[in-house]
């Protein structure tokens, strides 16, 4: 069956985004094996819709303003918790631990939902409550794949207090913990804020690759250790790459990996 024109179209559009370099239009000709007179078509059409523009200057062409703009409507349109209840209902049935979601709040975390396990006694993690980025699995996550230079300004003059002998107190020792959750795709806290309250959580990524949300399991000491939890780990990564994957979220292949 021969291929349509949106098909084709779709084909430029995927060469085109996937592409190191902004191509010539001989490179698209090379890419997609489609004779020039077809490229030449599929162009104009790009160019008219705006899903493509052209830069002169160099002779290339690159993704239009239109492509952007349906990917930031699509993310505009979803309620994140109401994509992620599936998956917490999933952790928490295999676990019967505390299931939260939260997203980025300034220096903080701020909880949309709790799932509590049958033995809470009514935990600390409740929806609009705020963690520090720096004591929480959470926010651990969130930032451990930010780039280098960004880091380092959501860092400055930050201060890591003290809330536990367990807390992270300084910077050197908070990278750390953000290579670990770049090594192994979440992060962990061990009673940093509350002595006996204990989680690991994940990240769940946009389409830039950027950490938008976590899913968060927690539990509390000695019921659980940290050991315990870790064991979890992958269950919950699970998760978020399927969340991930239904919101067109892209998980990076290399994790960026600042100096510590």
């Amino acid at each position: 069956m021969q291929s349509s024109i949106v098909q084709k179209l779709l084909t430029v559009l995927t060469v085109i985004s996937e592409a190191q370099k902004p191509l010539t239009f001989s490179d698209v000709v090379e890419r997609t094996g489609l004779n020039k007179s077809t490229i030449h078509r599929l162009l104009v059409i790009g160019l008219e819709e705006r899903m493509l523009r052209f830069e002169a200057q160099n002779k290339v062409y690159l993704l239009g303003p239109r492509v952007f703009d349906l990917a930031r409507n699509a993310y505009s349109g979803y309620d994140i918790q109401e994509v992620a209840l599936d998956e917490m209902i999933r952790l928490h049935t295999l676990f019967d631990a505390n299931i939260t979601i939260g997203v980025p709040s300034g220096g903080e975390v701020s909880y949309l939902r709790v799932l509590d396990s049958s033995r809470s006694s009514g935990g600390m993690q409740r929806p609009g409550m705020r963690e520090p980025v720096h004591c929480s699995a959470s926010g651990k996550a969130l930032l451990a794949f930010l780039p280098s230079k960004i880091l380092d300004a959501r860092l400055r003059d930050y201060e890591f207090t003290k809330f536990t002998d367990q807390t992270v107190t300084n910077i050197e020792e908070f990278k750390a913990e953000l290579s670990f959750v770049r090594a192994n795709g979440y992060g962990r806290n061990d009673r940093e804020e509350y002595d006996h309250f204990l989680g690991i959580s994940a990240p769940i990524f946009d389409y830039l690759g950027e950490a938008i949300a976590v899913l968060n399991i927690w539990s509390s000491h000695p019921r659980h250790s940290i050991t315990d939890l870790m064991v979890w780990s992958d269950e919950l990564k699970a998760s978020t790459r399927q969340v991930t994957e239904i919101i067109g979220g892209v998980v990076p292949d290399i994790p960026y990996n600042p100096t510590v």
